[in-house]
């Protein structure tokens, strides 16, 4: 078999969007076209979230309430893999495609909408593939990549018998974009416990986008008129380039190949600084707030027993050299850059005194 571009095909792989002031009568008849009667309805939650039930069709999840209030109506659509597989042979019997089905998305529900997470697979099934992973991965190890300084890490799993596959992860998992590239036909002959060449090579290059960079792109793909294929190949040219030289001068022939002649495609983002983010996700949702809301309530009935007073603590509290650093991170991310001396004001002054020291005991 020639290797050809007809052999590398693009699909959506995950789908994650929640829809405010809509029903689950409006989801499934405006947007989704499946009658109601269809969905198994069930008593269920999510992370972080207050829904109560789940509509599932399949493996096609809409997380909502069971007795909505009024207009505050919500609902939370979730296409795993195997779902976006599933809902695609829905789109083709209606003569539709997932183009249309964004148009659609974006036309009726406007402002009412906020995709999540998309991911865009790229599937190379060309029998003598483009790439190997293992070839893209020496190329990190010796640095020979540009992705926006993304780092990459490798992870490895047993298939058959001895037998690994290997993932490539460029970016970070809590990061608005990142790129995984793995072997589909040894995850495919594992799941499906046949052999790997009962299923033909099959080379695989997903991004995940995440928060406000996958709605944008969404919207990018209701607008344009270009292919799937098309779309995410000059994503894919624009953010992550492999090189055959540590100048970073000499791109490999089959990079160039895989990717064709597609212009890079830029999308338009603010670089979101997430440490202090993360951090606040964890004090929200990681008990925090929690156990000082229960402190705060001991406190102000005269029950803290030999328990201490949380709020009094936190006046005199000094803030950590990790803290720190994202708290001064954020400030500069705003423009407050003129509170940054308060913060280290703030700052744990025995760490101060230990990088002194050893400064001080530094060889010179």
């Amino acid at each position: 078999m020639k290797i050809s571009q007809k052999n590398v095909t693009a699909k959506i792989d995950w789908l994650q969007i929640i829809f405010y002031h809509c029903s689950i009568e409006e989801l499934l008849e405006s947007l989704l076209k499946i009658e109601k009667q269809c969905f198994l309805v069930e008593k269920a939650q999510i992370r972080h979230k207050e829904y109560d039930v789940c509509y599932s069709y399949g493996s096609l999840r809409i997380y909502t309430f069971e007795f909505p209030l009024n207009d505050e109506t919500e609902c939370y659509l979730v296409f795993s893999g195997d779902a976006c597989s599933l809902y695609e042979r829905l789109l083709i019997s209606l003569e539709s495609s997932w183009i249309i089905f964004f148009q659609q998305l974006v036309l009726q529900f406007n402002q009412r909408f906020k995709v999540k997470r998309l991911d865009i697979a790229l599937d190379d099934r060309n029998e003598q593939p483009y790439f190997k992973v293992e070839q893209l991965i020496k190329l990190c190890k010796k640095k020979r990549y540009e992705s926006r300084k993304r780092k990459f890490h490798v992870t490895e799993s047993n298939v058959v018998g001895t037998k690994t596959s290997k993932t490539l992860y460029i970016g970070k998992r809590t990061s608005d974009i990142m790129f995984r590239i793995y072997d589909k036909d040894l995850e495919t002959a594992q799941k499906e416990k046949r052999a790997v060449q009962e299923i033909g090579s099959w080379k695989r290059l997903e991004v995940e986008f995440k928060r406000e960079v996958a709605h944008s792109v969404v919207e990018l793909i209701s607008q344009d008129n270009q292919s799937l294929e098309v779309l995410i190949r000059g994503f894919v040219k624009q953010e992550l380039t492999f090189y055959l030289d540590d100048n970073h001068t000499r791109i490999p022939r089959f990079w160039k190949r895989y990717l064709g002649n597609v212009a890079p495609l830029n999308i338009p983002r603010k670089y979101e600084i997430r440490g202090l983010k993360d951090t606040e996700q964890w004090f929200l949702f990681g008990g925090g707030l929690s156990t000082l809301k229960a402190f705060d309530f001991l406190a102000k009935n005269d029950a803290l027993g030999y328990l201490q007073n949380l709020a009094q603590e936190v006046e005199e509290a000094e803030v950590s050299r990790s803290l720190t650093k994202k708290i001064v991170d954020h400030l500069v991310d705003i423009g407050r850059e003129d509170l940054i001396e308060s913060v280290y004001l703030m700052t744990k002054k025995e760490n101060l005194r230990k990088d002194k020291i050893i400064q001080s005991q530094a060889p010179l």
